[in-house]
């Protein structure tokens, strides 16, 4: 439960004028009574001490009128309710053994009263004794005093702490009202104000200023409310020119996204265009096969048709069937490597295509040879020195993975022609280096990994975290765009699941690790 400031202001001085009251009530009258009747009791016991010594006095000089005088010293107090002088006697058993002490009221003021020695006090009287002993007798001198002067005093002091309460209760309240006046009532006055500008209200301004701590809240508030302002104003203004920018912007991430497309599809034709070398040497291969064993069955056709014109006294069957084994034999071979540079083709085209994003179950081995082979032949094609030693280390047990051939085949593809160019420029700076890249792949846990390892320059550990990072690139302006690593990061992390990791040691060698799980698999 929330308490108002208001209530609370209440509660704090109905709790100081209750406790005020308490005291004033029931403590201070209490402690004034009982100190009242305390000086009461000891002026009475005085008195009663007084007597008895002049009772003493009176009797050791046998002076009985003496006696009567003392008695009389306070008979002109109008307090006095009874005095009287009480005799001790000692009643001795007929043994002498023991005896006891028997009291009378020996005399008696007013002389008509009938007094027990064993009176006490009680509320309306106060009774005091006072021994004494002579050679004479002995006994004790009892006052009695009335209590009506204490009874009137403590109900005076009950008036005045009545009285006194009722004006500090009247006092109180009047704080009260003085304090939610000029402290409860701005307060308020403020926090609706200060809600309403939270529902966006700004015509809050306080009007009536107070000239104490309160109005400084309150110059402070309508200050605030003219600063919101400004600075709304100042933000529709920025909104406005914000909006402007935003169409621009959008304009803009059109066009960025157009020429992302156009880098990412110049990137694949700069791909292409490292294989095109590679391509054409796969190609030559397969085409001198065709050409020669074309030319080798046209001689043999020659041969059979020659033989086919001799007599049937000069043909040899013989020579005939041999004749149209060898040219099946070579028509095979020319299907077989017309085939072969169909295929090859038909992968330049799609290398060159944009992917359909379809994962087919694909043989890792292959992809990763074939890619090595054409990504070798393409460099020699440029730089005729170039010798490598390529060593493969494949998994022949791998299953095939589900992935897409044609985006891993680029994976691939990029990190070959970056340790060929990390080997090719080591073996520019060091004339007795050898190139080498290795291939390896594997089976681990749920995936298959691949490994390619080269002895190049290696990578700074100053750009490590920047290698896959795009358009970021460590070779000459004009021989590479800094996508390749990128587009490879993209196609291993977001399109397959799998991870890319680096591991090089500037100097003496790079290393990539790709994983690709198996959760899709195909066997």
């Amino acid at each position: 439960m929330i308490i108002s400031l208001k209530t609370k202001i209440w509660l704090t001085i109905c709790s100081i004028i209750m406790i005020y009251s308490f005291f004033t009530l029931y403590y201070f009258p209490k402690q004034q009574g009982e100190s009242l009747v305390s000086n009461y009791e000891n002026e009475v016991q005085n008195l009663a001490n007084t007597v008895a010594l002049g009772v003493k006095i009176a009797i050791n000089e046998q002076n009985f009128e003496g006696v009567q005088t003392a008695m009389e010293f306070v008979k002109g107090d109008s307090r006095l309710q009874f005095i009287s002088m009480v005799q001790s006697d000692t009643i001795w058993n007929n043994s002498k053994s023991s005896y006891k002490i028997k009291q009378k009221v020996f005399r008696t003021y007013p002389d008509k009263e009938h007094l027990s020695p064993y009176i006490t006090s009680n509320d309306s009287l106060i009774v005091k004794k006072a021994p004494f002993k002579t050679g004479i007798m002995s006994g004790t001198i009892m006052l009695g005093f009335n209590t009506k002067s204490i009874e009137k005093s403590k109900e005076k002091i009950k008036n005045t702490s009545a009285i006194v309460s009722g004006i500090v209760l009247v006092i109180g309240i009047l704080i009260g009202f003085w304090l939610a006046r000029n402290i409860s009532v701005p307060v308020l006055a403020l926090r609706d104000a200060a809600r309403k500008v939270g529902e966006g209200n700004l015509n809050q301004k306080i009007t009536h200023i107070h000239l104490d701590e309160i109005g400084q809240l309150e110059k402070a508030f309508n200050k605030m409310i003219d600063d919101l302002e400004n600075t709304r104003n100042e933000l529709n203004e920025k909104n406005l020119v914000l909006s402007a920018t935003n169409s621009t912007l959008n304009d803009t991430l059109v066009q960025l996204k157009t020429t992302h497309a156009q880098l990412i599809q110049s990137e694949k034709m700069a791909s292409l265009g490292e294989l095109t070398a590679g391509i054409a040497h796969e190609i030559q291969n397969p085409l001198n096969f065709v050409n020669n064993f074309s030319e080798v069955s046209i001689e043999l056709i020659e041969e059979l048709q020659d033989e086919k014109l001799k007599s049937e006294n000069e043909r040899d069957e013989t020579i005939e069937s041999e004749l149209l084994e060898d040219i099946t034999v070579n028509l095979k071979k020319i299907n077989h490597h017309g085939k072969r540079a169909d295929a090859i083709v038909k992968g330049m085209l799609q290398h060159s295509r944009s992917s359909n994003g379809q994962k087919e179950p694909t043989d890792i081995n292959t992809l990763a040879d074939e890619y090595l082979r054409l990504a070798y032949h393409g460099l020699r094609a440029k730089h005729k020195d170039f010798n490598a030693d390529l060593q493969t280390n494949f998994d022949t047990t791998l299953p095939k993975v589900a992935v897409i051939s044609q985006d891993v085949g680029r994976v691939l593809l990029n990190l070959f022609t970056n340790a060929f160019y990390a080997t090719r420029q080591k073996q520019i700076a060091e004339k007795e280096y050898k190139p080498c890249i290795s291939v390896s792949t594997s089976q681990i846990d749920h995936a298959v990994e691949i490994v390619v390892r080269d002895n190049g320059t290696g990578i700074p550990d100053a750009i490590k975290d920047k290698i896959l990072q795009p358009f970021f690139t460590t070779k000459p302006t004009g021989e590479g765009t800094g996508l390749g690593l990128s587009l490879s990061y993209d196609i291993i992390i977001k399109e397959h699941g799998g991870t890319i990791n680096i591991d090089s040691k500037e100097g003496e060698y790079s290393k990539f690790i790709i994983r690709l799980p198996l959760q899709k698999e195909t066997t």
